[in-house]
């Protein structure tokens, strides 16, 4: 179990980006805590750059190993990031396959992934990298392994569903990535309906759920802890419809939070 102290991580009483209630609390209790896209404070300086964020989910490159059914198709980038939570800097690592067990992933588990890299713009986003520092703020974590540089593993997914069908999220069914702390942010949702996402005990018991319908629509978790789920999502018209997500996980290899295969 982490052990959390009280003080604040270093820096976090500066934010531009919080949130109007207490996550970290929530996540030091129940493992988790959700918040709305409304609960999001955001300085006036930063608002621009959501939206300039938002656009990168357009050029996102496809993904060959995901097959959603007749016009329906996932796009995707994934980097891994060295991340420093006294300075909030981010070094791109190598490319590096993206890779889960089958006991994690019982749909394309086993498998040596390899998707397009998160680009230069991305990651130069004030508003992006405000994100990523806070999500890190969130977890309860001793003060000690605060003043490590963590792997950041970011992934920018982006679903598209065809008029007249439905996709799933996770064909993996209700599973548990393996990564010490993941936080899910919705970025976008076009013309789609669904999507119930539901975290769950690592024995199988739901503990809560929310469909996210707004941007920012946020779960973090303790994810090597639990188990997670979205229900599948469906065109809401007579064009194709888009569900756009942010996850950020992290994790320190050599140490209580290292990611579970």
């Amino acid at each position: 179990m982490t052990a959390a102290v009280d003080t604040l991580p270093t820096g976090a009483a500066a934010r531009k980006l919080r949130v109007s209630k207490d996550i970290r609390a929530g996540v030091e209790r129940d493992l988790y805590a959700l918040a709305g896209g409304d609960e999001f404070i955001i300085d006036d300086d930063l608002k621009p750059h959501v939206a300039a964020l938002q656009a990168f989910w357009d050029r996102l490159d496809p993904d060959p190993y995901y097959g959603g059914g007749e016009g329906c198709y996932r796009v995707r980038r994934y980097s891994d990031f060295d991340f420093d939570p006294r300075t909030g800097s981010m070094t791109r690592r190598n490319h590096i396959r993206y890779y889960q067990s089958e006991r994690q992933n019982a749909y394309v588990g086993g498998k040596e992934r390899h998707f397009g890299d998160v680009e230069v713009e991305t990651v130069d986003n004030p508003f992006f990298n405000e994100l990523v520092r806070y999500d890190f703020d969130q977890y309860p974590l001793p003060q000690e392994y605060r003043l490590r540089t963590w792997i950041c593993q970011i992934h920018m997914i982006r679903i598209v569903v065809a008029p007249g069908s439905t996709t799933p999220i996770t064909p993996e069914g209700v599973h548990c990535d393996g990564y010490p702390f993941a936080g899910v942010h919705l970025i976008n949702r076009v013309g789609v309906v669904g999507g119930e996402s539901s975290v769950y005990t690592s024995e199988g018991e739901r503990l809560a759920s929310r469909t996210f319908e707004r941007p920012l629509d946020t779960l973090w978790f303790e994810d090597r802890r639990m188990k997670h789920y979205v229900t599948p999502i469906s065109a809401a018209g007579d064009v194709p419809g888009h569900r756009d997500l942010l996850a950020i996980s992290f994790s320190l290899p050599d140490s209580p939070y290292e990611t579970e295969e």
